[in-house]
C-alpha cells in the first residue's frame, strides 16, 4: 500500500499531462502542511469510589465516648478519630454522683481514655458508631480509604492515544470542589472506538471529597508546539493507519521506479468517500 502511494505521488509530478489526466488525483486541490500549536483535552465524567480501604476496629470491650471524625473527612496518622473507655470505666462514669469531668479527674490514674487513630492518611468512607455506643473488641468503628478513584469515561470522541500518568482536573458536581487527578488505567468501550473507560486517581486527598457522587472535568491528553498540522479530513485512513499524499523530490527514474530524495510540505486533498467521511471529524478532538 505504502509503495503504491509513493509511486502515485511521484508519477503525478513526472508523467506527461495526458497521462496525469487518467489518475484520480489529477484534479485534487493542493494544500501546504502548516506549522502551529495543538492542545488536546477531553471532557470526562465519572463516579468517585473508595479504593484500598481498611477498617479501624475497637481495641477492647467498652464504650465510645466521643467521635471526632466526620464522613468523607481527610485524616492523617495522628488524627483523632474517637475516644473510648473500657466497660469498667463506663460503668464507673455512669454510677458516680459527681459530674463526668470530676469523675475523670478523680480516677485519672486508674482509668484513661483510649484514643483511636488511623493507620495511614486517607478519607473516612464509613462511620459505624456514635457517642455512647457500646462496642465489643473487634467491632468496626470506621473505614478509611487510602485512595479515591473516579471511574468514568470521556464524553466527546477521542482521537489521540491515552497513556497512564496523564493529568486531569475534576470538579464535584454538587459542591463545586475541584481536585487534581491522574489517569491510572483505561479500556476502550466495546463498539465505540472513540470512547474509553477511565480510572482517575485523585491526587490531593482532603476534606470534602465525596464518595459515590458525580465528578466532571477535563483530561489533558497532550500538547505540542511548533509542529506540523493538517486537517483530519485531508488524511486517508486504511487498516487503522493514516496516510497523506505529499509531493516528493524525485531522483533517478525508470518506467517502474523512482528514487526519492525527500518530500515537501505540499500535499493533495483526497477525493475519496473515506476522505469525505473524515471531513466530519474536523471539529472533533
Amino acid at each position: 500500500m505504502k509503495r503504491t502511494l509513493v509511486k502515485t505521488a511521484a508519477l503525478l509530478l513526472c508523467l506527461a499531462p495526458a497521462a496525469s489526466a487518467q489518475v484520480p488525483w489529477a484534479a485534487a486541490p493542493g494544500h501546504t502542511i502548516k506549522i502551529g500549536n495543538i492542545k488536546v483535552v477531553s471532557p470526562v465524567t465519572g463516579i468517585s469510589t473508595a479504593q484500598d480501604t481498611y477498617d479501624v476496629f475497637a481495641p477492647f470491650d467498652g464504650r465510645v465516648e466521643d467521635v471526632e471524625a466526620e464522613l468523607f473527612g481527610f485524616v492523617r496518622k495522628k488524627t483523632l478519630l474517637a475516644r473510648m473507655v473500657s466497660t469498667d470505666m463506663a460503668a464507673l462514669l455512669d454510677a458516680s454522683p459527681d459530674s463526668q469531668k470530676l469523675t475523670e479527674q478523680r480516677w485519672k490514674d486508674i482509668y484513661k481514655y483510649t484514643e483511636i487513630k488511623p493507620e495511614t492518611e486517607g478519607v473516612i468512607s464509613d462511620v459505624y458508631v456514635k457517642p455512647g455506643d457500646r462496642v465489643s473488641k473487634g467491632d468496626r468503628l470506621f473505614t478509611v480509604a487510602k485512595k479515591v478513584i473516579i471511574i468514568g469515561r470521556n464524553t466527546a470522541p477521542l482521537y489521540s492515544a491515552l497513556a497512564a500518568g496523564m493529568k486531569a482536573s475534576v470538579t464535584h458536581v454538587r459542591t463545586g470542589a475541584r481536585f487534581d487527578a491522574t489517569l491510572t488505567n483505561f479500556l476502550p468501550v466495546k463498539g465505540d472506538p472513540r470512547t474509553d473507560r477511565l480510572w482517575l486517581q485523585v491526587n490531593d486527598l482532603r476534606a470534602g471529597i465525596k464518595i459515590g457522587e458525580q465528578f466532571d472535568g477535563t483530561l489533558l491528553v497532550g500538547e505540542s508546539k511548533h509542529t506540523m498540522l493538517v486537517p483530519r479530513g485531508d488524511l486517508i485512513e486504511s487498516g487503522g493507519r493514516l496516510f497523506l499524499v505529499t509531493e516528493v523530490k524525485p531522483g533517478l527514474q525508470t518506467a517502474d521506479e523512482v528514487e526519492l530524495l525527500g518530500h515537501t510540505s505540499l500535499y493533495l486533498e483526497p477525493q475519496t468517500a473515506a476522505g469525505a467521511d473524515n471531513g466530519k471529524d474536523k471539529k472533533d478532538r
